[in-house]
């Protein structure tokens, strides 16, 4: 068995222990912390967002895990929870902090993360939180949500070309 911090826990799914461990790290005898990072400067709050494993992260959150925590490529557990497609996580995180200060600590906002991974749900969700800043709303790189939508299209076309669907027997032609 591995070394037993919140990560490992996220990442197997284990709550039961990451209560345990949560319990400990609040005794600050002990050297556990809610905020070791891996190797891609994510807590386990970050891992529990990517995961999209609802039930961690709200523990986490419980015994105060940061919420203010962005991993070494600018993400936050916002734009993390996005990129799962997890709505109820999602909204789990804007009760605790607010969308626009979410955005400002994240190098691609929650909505264009919705927009480049296709989920629609969060796309309309994220529009009617703030929907005069859509029009705003870009990517550090200065991409807005309309470039990006283009960008995925023309991903999309291109992707089909270079992998058509494979031949079967009910879309085979005779000759």
């Amino acid at each position: 068995m591995g070394e037993l911090n919140a990560l490992s826990c996220v990442g197997q799914d284990d709550l039961v222990t990451l209560r345990i461990v949560c319990t400990m790290a609040q005794n600050k005898r002990n050297k556990l912390s809610l905020e070791d990072v891996d190797d891609y400067g994510n807590t386990a709050l970050l891992k529990a967002c990517y995961l999209g494993r609802f039930d961690c992260a709200r523990t986490l959150l419980h015994f105060g895990a940061n919420i203010f925590a962005v991993n070494y490529f600018g993400q936050n557990a916002l734009t993390l929870a996005t990129c799962a497609g997890h709505l109820p996580l999602v909204q789990e995180l804007l009760c605790r902090r607010s969308y626009q200060d979410f955005n400002r600590s994240s190098l691609i906002p929650a909505l264009c993360v919705a927009v480049m991974k296709k989920h629609a749900a969060l796309e309309k969700y994220f529009i009617g939180l703030d929907p005069v800043g859509v029009h705003s709303t870009q990517t550090v790189h200065g991409l807005g949500v309309g470039d990006l939508k283009k960008m995925v299209t023309e991903a999309d076309r291109l992707n089909k070309r270079r992998h058509p669907t494979p031949p079967t027997f009910l879309n085979c032609k005779f000759r």
